[in-house]
């Protein structure tokens, strides 16, 4: 009797055990169905083929802006140190002993703008082209050559296409026709802040060989700004807006002490 009764138990946590297994399962393949996101299909809406270059040209920024901030204003950076396998360009050098760093590059915001136009112009390029193929099947495509011209403003980027893109409805005559002659792209972003922000930070490595982060915070709460020095004493800043979490890095090299100074 005993004996059966230990039997009996063993089948029921058995079978406690693979109830919850299977819901371990159910749970698990739930999850990961959640987290895996189908692949972004690109709709084209003819009558507002605005908002599809709009997107369009908003992913091609965004991605701008990433490597920029990663690598401190510049897509493919010449001047700089690799911190945590990034190449970082140096805003102000100089590699002599005792000496400040000179400025490499005073007019940022406007380089980065061109950056920006030059990084993102392919990309627009092809946006055109999808859109043409999208709706060529039923609309007669011309187009016009593109020139666009990228704009940092506080906390916003405005990019502005210009560009004729006229489509005439296809199958009998007076098709009906829609003409655009320019789009617009506005993004909510601080790099014109931060490119502000660094400018000062280098005015002050290149003339006192030094910045004075905490005063700068006290009076800017908005912004976080972290200073690493590595191996070689080059300085790695870090500029952060507390809202968003977006930040900008650049490296310094001023006022090298030699060796075993």
């Amino acid at each position: 009797m005993v004996k059966r009764k230990l039997n009996e138990m063993a089948k029921h946590g058995q079978i406690t055990i693979f109830v919850i297994l299977a819901l371990i399962i159910v749970v698990g393949l739930m999850i990961l169905f959640l987290l895996i996101k189908p692949p972004e299909v690109k709709i084209i809406d003819e009558k507002n083929p605005q908002a599809f270059i709009e997107s369009c040209t908003r992913e091609a920024v965004e991605e701008a802006i990433d490597t920029l901030s990663e690598k401190g204003g510049e897509i493919s950076p010449k001047g700089y140190i690799t911190y945590n396998n990034t190449e970082i360009t140096y805003l102000c050098y100089n590699e002599n002993f005792y000496e400040k760093c000179i400025n490499q590059r005073p007019l940022l915001v406007e380089h980065i703008e061109n950056e920006i136009t030059t990084y993102i112009t392919s990309k627009i390029v092809k946006c055109f082209g999808d859109l043409q193929t999208g709706l060529e099947k039923s609309y007669k495509i011309e187009t016009s050559e593109l020139q666009l011209n990228t704009r940092l403003q506080s906390k916003n980027v405005v990019v502005h296409i210009n560009k004729t893109f006229r489509m005439t409805k296809l199958g009998g005559e007076g098709g009906e026709s829609k003409e655009i002659n320019e789009f617009r792209m506005h993004l909510v972003h601080p790099i014109y802040n931060f490119a502000k922000i660094a400018m000062e930070i280098v005015n002050q490595e290149s003339r006192f060989c030094n910045f004075d982060e905490l005063g700068f915070m006290i009076l800017h709460p908005e912004f976080d700004i972290t200073k690493f020095i590595t191996g070689e004493e080059d300085i790695i800043y870090r500029i952060k807006e507390v809202s968003t979490q977006e930040s900008f890095i650049f490296a310094v090299k001023s006022c090298k002490l030699p060796p075993g100074y």
